[in-house]
């Protein structure tokens, strides 16, 4: 068996080696059912007909861990597959004849009390290297975590909270977790201040005040903590605080600057940053619809701006990157001259954070 093994990881490696020069790209994802199956969703582009065999292991760290799953026809797109009894995590390898999907997970971590947990990894580099799986999650306040989210974060090996929360937040909303874990706070600009809560409350509030004070916000974050995230990036350079969890009141604004900042370090092209960002509105809309919607005393208008605070909008995002350009020149430079990122936090971050096949 071990020697299967070891000729599957060969193989693979020769198709990983061969992908980077393809045109063929296989992109996949995967989903949790209802019912708590994994939904493997996959897409080869060009499109075109044949076979695609699928791996699978509960431990990511070396390509020898996967075995045969299944086998599938390229235009079935999706398997389900039924969670292995260790039950935290799976991870599936995909290959055609001549292409490679890297390793692939469920981003989305289910939870009880805590909005918004996912993993920020999997995503490829411009020189195409795989940002592992399961190194750095993201997600809202963690104050409101039960019994079995508490379990779960320990399942996933989670060694250090990077808390992104005001100051009076965290003292009034203590995070209750296992003591091993160690607990950062970087406090950033409070989600919201008296004088837009008072504005609110008299109704005189619409949906392009909240855009313009989420993009001043955004603003103020990057000139006012460039302390907070030069601390996180030194965090993230030594490899004995990981895995790593970033969290503030919804896991959207500070976080996902934050990531941001992290993947651009790492080389992951910025429209994949976006989409990664804008992935919060997914997972975050039908609750803040919810919650909107039942606040009976606010006009529709006003429940469009407070939706507007509540949710991302690229406009946010764009809006910091260019100031970031227009102040500092690019990104790049930004998180050199301002954050200290140099080539040895950055060759740091690969280290810890890219999978080496």
């Amino acid at each position: 068996m071990k020697k299967i093994l070891h000729t599957l990881s060969a193989f693979l490696l020769v198709v990983l080696a061969n992908s980077c020069m393809s045109t063929i790209h296989i992109t996949s994802v995967v989903e949790r059912s209802a019912d708590g199956d994994f939904l493997l969703k996959w897409e080869v582009s060009p499109d075109q007909e044949g076979s695609i065999e699928i791996y699978s292991a509960t431990d990511d760290s070396a390509l020898e861990n996967f075995t045969p799953l299944a086998s599938a026809q390229i235009a079935d797109h999706v398997l389900r597959v039924n969670p292995s009894e260790s039950g935290t995590r799976e991870f599936f390898v995909l290959r055609t004849a001549t292409a490679f999907s890297g390793i692939v997970s469920n981003r989305f971590i289910e939870m009880q009390g805590i909005r918004n947990f996912r993993d920020a990894g999997g995503y490829f580099t411009t020189d195409n290297r795989q940002m592992r799986w399961g190194m750095v999650f993201r997600s809202g306040d963690l104050s409101n975590a039960t019994p079995q989210d508490q379990m779960r974060i320990n399942q996933l090996g989670i060694r250090t909270i990077l808390d992104f929360r005001s100051e009076e937040n965290a003292r009034e909303h203590p995070i209750s977790l296992h003591p091993s874990i160690q607990i950062v706070s970087l406090p950033l600009a409070a989600t919201e201040d008296e004088q837009i809560s008072e504005l609110i409350d008299r109704n005189e509030f619409t949906r392009a005040d909240a855009i313009r004070h989420m993009q001043e916000k955004y603003v103020k974050i990057i000139n006012n903590h460039k302390t907070e995230f030069a601390v996180m990036f030194e965090i993230l350079s030594d490899a004995s605080n990981f895995p790593v969890l970033l969290t503030d009141g919804l896991g959207k604004d500070g976080v996902g600057l934050a990531i941001f900042f992290i993947l651009h370090a790492l080389g992951i092209p910025e429209s994949v940053l976006v989409n990664d960002y804008m992935l919060s509105y997914s997972y975050l809309r039908e609750r803040v619809a919810s919650m909107v919607q039942g606040s009976y005393y606010l006009s529709e208008s006003m429940q469009e701006a407070v939706s507007a605070i509540l949710l991302v909008n690229r406009a946010y995002l764009n809006y910091a990157v260019v100031h970031i350009r227009r102040e500092f020149g690019s990104v790049d430079n930004f998180l050199e001259t301002q954050l200290g990122v140099s080539n040895r936090v950055r060759n740091a971050l690969r280290r810890n954070l890219l999978y080496v096949f």
